[in-house]
């Protein structure tokens, strides 16, 4: 045997099998959600968002619960009735958070690159940043949404900006919109689209070392601009 082969040690070895069974077993629940994706939605039965593994590669960080119901909420109750149409622009764990709070709203989407939440079938259209208005079901949606939720995956003025290139086409008169994205980013949303800094500041589940804010283009009893 050759000494110099490297090995892992008891302890090292446990963890990496540990990891890996979970990884196992969120996979299966995902392949059970897929397979079951239809009946669960016609029952409307609470989908979480623990079906879904965060990709880092993505720049995938879920919300914690309460920032995702917080931010579903502010969309339940600004909009009137299912005819406002709702988007979710990279911001899964809100959508998610939406549909468990009001199943029946149909014309709430994601928009969203990670093709996974195609299980959200209609209400699902695939979308990358990089190409702001080349989507599915394009002019069929185009001025239609009358809120926003938007997290840009990166925070730079690049994609923020080509962010609110989809919101300004998708967006109906007086469409109310929350950008969830860095405290460095205030400027550009300000610039971009009139959005001010709240004191909403949303959490993730596992933490960033970036702080995160929530700026608005609107008030609401719960959501109030900072200085206000």
């Amino acid at each position: 045997m050759d000494s110099d082969t490297p090995s892992l040690s008891a302890d090292t070895l446990a963890a990496l099998q540990s990891f890996l069974q979970e990884k196992q077993e969120l996979d299966d629940q995902f392949a059970k959600l897929q397979e079951n994706a239809e009946e669960m939605f016609n029952e409307r039965k609470k989908i979480t968002m623990d079906y879904f593994q965060e990709d880092w590669q993505l720049s995938q960080f879920w919300y914690d619960d309460t920032t995702a119901d917080f931010l579903a909420a502010r969309a339940l109750e600004n909009t009137s009735s299912d005819d406002d149409y709702i988007a979710f622009i990279s911001s899964p764990t809100a959508y998610v958070a939406f549909r468990n709070m009001a199943p029946e709203r149909s014309n709430a989407f994601i928009f969203e690159f990670d093709q996974r939440f195609d299980v959200f079938k209609d209400q699902y259209v695939l979308y990358n940043f990089n190409k702001p208005l080349d989507f599915a079901r394009a002019s069929e949606l185009k001025g239609k949404f009358k809120f926003f939720v938007a997290d840009p995956p990166f925070l730079n003025k690049e994609c923020l900006s080509q962010t609110i290139e989809t919101v300004r086409f998708l967006a109906a008169d007086d469409a109310k919109i929350m950008i969830n994205t860095g405290a460095v980013m205030e400027d550009v949303a300000k610039e971009l689209v009139g959005a001010r800094i709240t004191g909403f500041n949303p959490a993730h589940r596992g933490g960033l070392s970036n702080e995160f804010r929530c700026y608005s283009t609107f008030e609401d009893e719960k959501l109030k601009w900072l200085g206000h």
